[in-house]
């Protein structure tokens, strides 16, 4: 299998068939894409196979899935027998087709077999793909699927607060924000009473490293613990009477039967919805298809900004790590001025999380539909048949801002058609035509939840994947080789641990501040110490890692080389080999002051940081080299100016002296020599200050640079320590469950 997303191949409208197939690039999507099409373009089986094909290359999805055709990335056949099909054909299309369900799951059956053949794929491929990932679809308001437990995101978090108050800001933000939506009070995070309360009051516990649970917050609304919102006493800014008001909703909401299964299930967790116990990519459908419109957005909006805090803290890197993508965008992203809960996260995603690995694939009908700050940070737009003019002129606009032509653009889209979409890719020379492959998955339409309870997807109570690591039963960690001690991290609260080398260490890099980081990498898979390195690290918190083991854990079994004797060595040697290859940074260089961000700063905050803000020493340096130069230059233009008097009263002086000439009484002529040289003089004097203007210029116009900064003019830039630059100051193993 090639290391390309094979979404098809090439389409020749010129001879009005497939060409040679076609390609893209994993990495390209770090800039994230953009499929639009009317009904029935193809866009929701493009979308399908693009999904496959991420799996393939060992790529988690998150999917989030408002009609619920996503979830038919599930019906995958190995045999592509017709008795496999049969419990998935719709009677009622099958009846007015003339058809019974036998005969339409052969017709399928036949069909799936001739497409994936045409395309040069087999049933092999479904298989591989059936065993390389992991499938789950999550159901929150409903135990169809896998609950998900949206209220637990009002635990405390496990970071401290001010490590990521921005972030956790947000999620509070969409928590409140979702759970006045489902009883319908006004939830304006800056206008509304009842939000700025309940912000408040869980953003205080938080702080306090405590959670809340639904009961405790509508107690809290009856009796909180502060008397004063802002520089207002609490009954001013939220009088009891308005707090009663609010707090029998929620409690009707919370006494509701239907409301239990918002409370159970798996927890919110993106680190576990992008990965498998044993390491496979997990593609976790997220399907709201049977929420109302508010539900929808509670959970969207909650799990946007649970992706955007997550990916806050992972490490910079060039490779896609993690792709989420949501169809029918529709109402989540809208143009200006409105603003609903799930924008902010999106535009945030869209701007920033490239530079941890994360991509953002949207699909939509209409492309009016999005804001156009989204259109502008995408850079892939696979673009199908359109239904208005409004919509062409829309998607025309965009992408001849990106340069390219308007004459070919016009013939390309008209040459769209079903599974025929526009490929546009930054990272391409020029666009072309795209003829979606055939899905490997059977693209059956929606699923209703009774249908999605029957597909087969791993539950947290199920059997562990073949081949998997099998947690031990018994409750005491495996023993560690000597001088090893048993440690513990808990990132998810899982009752199950799996063994990691944890090193803290110090990367030393030109034009960079010293790095102290401190990570751990997975060692269940890891056939040597050096194997353990090219996994995927976790940022750690040293401060979490403690001696006391968590109630009631258990245990993957650690690698059989870790007991072969030596481990120490060979875990002293992989780090001592391997790692700084690893800590390549990717930060942002300005051309014009050839300056450095920070790893990790935004492009907003390091084009901030370039405009000088008082007390910049590379600012300030500048202003000094200038007063200098300035100075020199007028001492300069004075010397020239005395040069250029000096030179003159030479000439006088050489006319009085030469009088003679002219009567005849003076045969020779005399102080031309003077003349020459004060010319000479006068030359170079001229001659220093000139040279001295274009540096006081350049030097003016470098200061202006600093504080006149485009973020575009920003590049990305690799960096790796430099040699010998990497200090290993600890390592250790540790149990992360």
């Amino acid at each position: 299998m090639s290391d390309g997303l094979y979404l098809g191949r090439e389409f020749l409208p010129a001879k009005g068939a497939a060409g040679e197939r076609l390609e893209l690039d994993p990495n390209d999507l770090l800039t994230h894409g953009l499929i639009v099409g009317m009904t029935g373009s193809g866009k929701t089986g493009l979308a399908i196979v693009l999904v496959e094909e991420l799996l393939r290359q060992q790529v988690p999805v998150i999917a989030i899935d408002p009609k619920g055709d996503l979830t038919n990335l599930l019906l995958l056949f190995d045999d592509l027998a017709p008795a496999s099909f049969e419990p998935w054909i719709d009677a009622d299309a099958a009846r007015r087709a003339g058809r019974d369900v036998k005969a339409a799951a052969a017709d399928a059956a036949a069909a799936w077999r001739k497409g994936l053949a045409d395309w040069d794929l087999s049933a092999a491929d479904v298989a591989a793909l059936h065993r390389s990932r992991e499938a789950v679809v999550f159901t929150p308001g409903s135990s169809a699927g896998v609950p998900l437990n949206v209220l637990q995101s009002l635990d405390a978090p496990a970071v401290p607060f001010d490590s990521a108050a921005e972030d956790l800001r947000d999620e509070i933000q969409s928590l409140v924000s979702g759970l006045l939506g489902l009883v319908h009070v006004d939830a304006d995070p800056l206008q509304s009473p009842p939000a700025v309360f309940l912000a408040t009051l869980i953003e205080k516990r938080w702080r306090a490293g405590k959670g809340l649970s639904l009961e405790q917050l509508v107690s809290q609304l009856a009796d909180p613990p502060f008397d004063r919102i802002g520089a207002l006493p609490l009954e001013t800014a939220f009088p009891r009477q308005q707090r009663q008001a609010v707090m029998m909703a929620l409690n009707n909401l919370l006494a509701a039967p239907s409301f239990e299964t918002w409370r159970s299930g798996e927890p919110l967790d993106v680190g576990r919805m992008l990965r498998a116990a044993d390491g496979r990519p997990r593609l976790s459908v997220v399907s709201t298809a049977h929420l109302a419109d508010e539900e929808r957005m509670f959970v969207t909006a909650l799990l946007l900004d649970k992706v955007k805090t997550w990916m806050r803290r992972q490490g910079g890197t060039t490779q896609l790590r993690a792709l989420v993508y949501m169809d029918e965008v529709f109402g989540y992203f809208p143009p200006h001025p409105a603003n609903p809960p799930t924008k902010r996260p999106l535009l945030t995603l869209l701007k920033q999380a490239r530079a941890q690995g994360v991509g953002v694939v949207l699909a939509t009908q209409n492309p009016v539909d999005l804001d156009y700050k989204g259109l502008a940070n995408m850079g892939t737009w696979l673009v199908g048949t359109l239904q208005t003019q409004q919509d062409r002129e829309r998607l025309l606009g965009g992408l001849q801002g990106a340069g390219l032509e308007p004459s070919s653009l016009q013939g390309l889209l008209q040459a769209t058609t079903a599974r025929v979409f526009l490929l546009h890719d930054v990272h391409r020379k020029e666009p072309c035509l795209l003829q979606s492959r055939w899905a490997l998955s059977y693209l059956r339409g929606p699923l209703t939840r009774e249908e999605i309870a029957r597909l087969d997807f791993a539950r947290p109570a199920g059997p562990a994947p073949a081949g998997a690591a099998t947690p031990q039963p018994e409750t005491a960690p495996p023993v560690l080789p000597a001088p090893f001690r048993q440690l513990y991290l808990s990132r998810c609260g899982g009752s199950v641990a799996s063994l990691h080398l944890l090193a803290r260490y110090a990367a030393r890099y030109k034009g960079l501040e010293e790095q102290l980081a401190v990570r751990a990498w997975p060692l269940a898979d890891a056939a040597t110490a050096a194997d353990a390195l090219e996994a995927e690290p976790l940022e750690v918190d040293e401060k979490a890692v403690v001696p006391e083991a968590p109630a009631g854990l258990r245990y993957l079994d650690p690698p059989a080389w870790l007991a072969s004797g030596g481990a120490k060595a060979a875990i002293e040697r992989a780090l001592r080999q391997r790692l700084d290859d690893k800590l390549t940074v990717t930060v942002l260089h300005d051309p014009v002051t050839d300056r450095l961000s920070n790893p990790g700063e935004s492009r907003e905050a390091f084009a901030a940081r370039l405009g000088g803000a008082p007390g910049d020493p590379a600012a300030e340096k500048l202003r000094q080299k200038l007063e200098k130069k300035r100075a020199e230059l007028q001492a300069r233009e004075q010397e020239a100016s005395a040069r250029k008097q000096e030179k003159w009263l030479a000439v006088g002086s050489a006319v009085l002296k030469n009088i003679g000439l002219f009567s005849g009484r003076k045969r020779t002529v005399s102080g031309v020599d003077s003349i020459f040289t004060k010319n000479r003089m006068e030359g170079s004097a001229e001659a220093r200050a000139e040279a001295l203007k274009a540096e006081v210029t350049q030097l003016e116009q470098q200061l202006a640079a600093f504080s006149q900064v485009d973020p575009a003019r920003l590049t990305e830039q690799a960096v790796a320590p430099v040699r010998g630059g990497v200090e290993i100051l600890r390592y250790d193993l540790v149990w992360v469950c």
